[in-house]
């Protein structure tokens, strides 16, 4: 493949990644929601939400093949001995991806290694990830409706977690 067409690949990938990052992220934002002084340990909350975010997106990959943001994009994981991925190297592969690739996502940050990863990756055609899980990536055509889509249901799970607990007080007046 060209650099060029390895390049759009690696963004799409990484768009699919910040998709799944924030549609989990919120999903953990609303189940801890209801648990009285969760946030007032920041570091606990932290690591409970990778812990949530990896778990949740390796079961995705061992049940599907993808995550939500991936099935909107096209992008589909298999092993290259099976394509079938067992959750334990779903796990694997995503806490690496997670570590490797995003640091944790620790904000701004992050971007740096996500840069490192997408230049490996132009390089190469695979991931560090990848590579150790013995995984790859096939592409299957994204059409513009489906990119509209994951745009328009992007911005809405970026609205949603901004405004989280704007809703939460409205939910609480209704009742």
């Amino acid at each position: 493949m060209s650099d060029k067409t390895l390049s759009k690949i690696a963004w799409l990938r990484f768009w699919a990644r910040m998709f799944d990052y924030f549609l989990f992220g919120f999903i953990f934002l609303v189940l801890t929601s209801h648990i009285p002084n969760f946030t007032k340990y920041p570091l606990v909350f932290f690591f409970t939400q990778i812990i949530f975010l990896v778990c949740s997106e390796a079961m995705f990959i061992a049940r599907t093949g993808t995550t939500p943001g991936k099935k909107f994009l096209g992008i589909h994981i298999v092993g290259k001995q099976t394509c079938i991925i067992p959750f334990q190297i779903a796990l694997y592969r995503t806490f690496w991806a997670y570590v490797k690739g995003l640091w944790l996502g620790l904000p701004v940050i992050m971007f740096i290694p996500a840069w490192f990863s997408k230049r490996r990756y132009i390089k190469t055609g695979t991931t560090i990830w990848d590579e150790a899980a013995q995984t790859e990536i096939i592409m299957s055509p994204s059409n513009f409706f489906r990119r509209v889509m994951f745009v328009i249901v992007f911005i809405l799970i970026m609205f949603l977690i901004g405004n989280y607990s704007l809703l939460q007080q409205a939910v609480q007046q209704a009742k």
